[in-house]
């Protein structure tokens, strides 16, 4: 095995100690309470691969200052040594302290990135450098005045609809040299509501009373929505005779509620078919009514609200959307 290949085994076991601490702080302190301040106890040292370069250089160095009693050589790695163990010294002092105030979290919707942000303190009268809040997915860092307070985001993906709680992240730091890394485990207790993902292409809205995909309005309303082929019924002047001459083939266009109507957003009125699917154009139509200042209700298996609008009235549709059988 070459002088390489140990380095970066003995470095891989990093990884496997910070999955075993974590499954130690887990069991012994569990969920974060906040706000917390990270102690002493709870930061861990340990070399970066540029440190474990560096001591592999220092062990040389003694080698040959030992075989060709070369005291200057000696003399040089008692310096360097000593950086480095001072270097340990500061990275560790440089995170203990910090308090985390609070995670703030807003709603996402699926497929996209949650994203949880932390309010870390420096309650000291020292700046703190280089502080990083590092997840599987993500990184953000940032130095922390005096008496300050900054906001660092941890991201995370959001699969599927519902509750989504935050894995747990280190808050870790490299200064001065970069040779040690001075890290803390914490496990949250924030989590954060993922909407269904919106329909790329839904059915138009439905005016009050109609709920079915938008099929029994198709052709009322003023708004226009897109193009579709042409059905036995659809009246003459819905036809795009240009779209139609061009395709060799007939188009209608389709065309929403008008703006002064309510739309019902009825999931019983919607046939059978995929539940997440459903629920995706529900999403959707909540998303286009608001947008276009529409009033909408809802009426879900089990819940139901009138007729609204506004980011209030939005958000309480879209949570009942997202904890639908949850």
């Amino acid at each position: 095995m070459t002088l390489s290949a140990a380095i970066n085994e003995r470095l891989a076991l990093g990884p496997r100690f910070e999955h075993w601490l974590l499954e130690r702080v887990r069991r012994l302190r569990g969920p974060a309470e906040l706000p917390a301040t990270l102690e002493y106890r709870d930061i861990y040292v340990m070399p970066t691969r540029f440190g474990a370069w560096f001591g592999v250089l220092l062990a040389l160095m003694v080698i040959a200052g030992l075989n060709f009693n070369n005291n200057m050589t000696l003399l040089l790695v008692f310096l360097l040594g000593s950086i480095a163990m001072l270097t340990t010294l500061l990275a560790y002092r440089n995170l203990a302290g910090i308090r985390l105030d609070a995670i703030l979290v807003k709603p996402a919707f699926a497929g996209e990135a949650a994203q949880f942000q932390l309010l870390l303190k420096n309650p000291e009268e020292r700046h703190r450098f280089a502080i990083q809040a590092i997840a599987d997915e993500s990184v953000d860092g940032a130095d922390i005045e005096p008496q300050n307070t900054r906001r660092l985001v941890v991201e995370q993906t959001a699969g599927q609809r519902g509750w989504l709680a935050m894995e747990p992240f280190r808050l870790e730091n490299r200064f001065p040299l970069g040779l040690f890394r001075a890290w803390s485990v914490v496990i949250p207790r924030a989590r954060c509501l993922v909407y269904p993902c919106p329909a790329v292409n839904p059915p138009p809205l439905p005016q009050s009373g109609r709920g079915d995909h938008g099929a029994a309005q198709r052709g009322e309303g003023e708004h226009f929505h897109g193009l579709r082929e042409y059905q036995p019924g659809d009246p003459l002047r819905r036809i795009a005779w240009r779209t139609s001459a061009r395709h060799q083939k007939l188009y209608s266009r389709e065309m929403e509620a008008p703006r002064d109507e309510a739309c019902e957003l009825n999931w019983y009125l919607m046939g059978g078919g995929d539940t997440e699917e459903k629920l995706s154009i529900l999403t959707a139509w909540v998303l286009r009514a608001e947008r276009r200042q529409i009033p909408y209700s809802l009426e879900m298996p089990g819940a139901a609200l009138p007729a609204e609008l506004g980011e209030d009235h939005r958000d309480a549709c879209l949570e009942i959307l997202a904890l639908y059988r949850q």
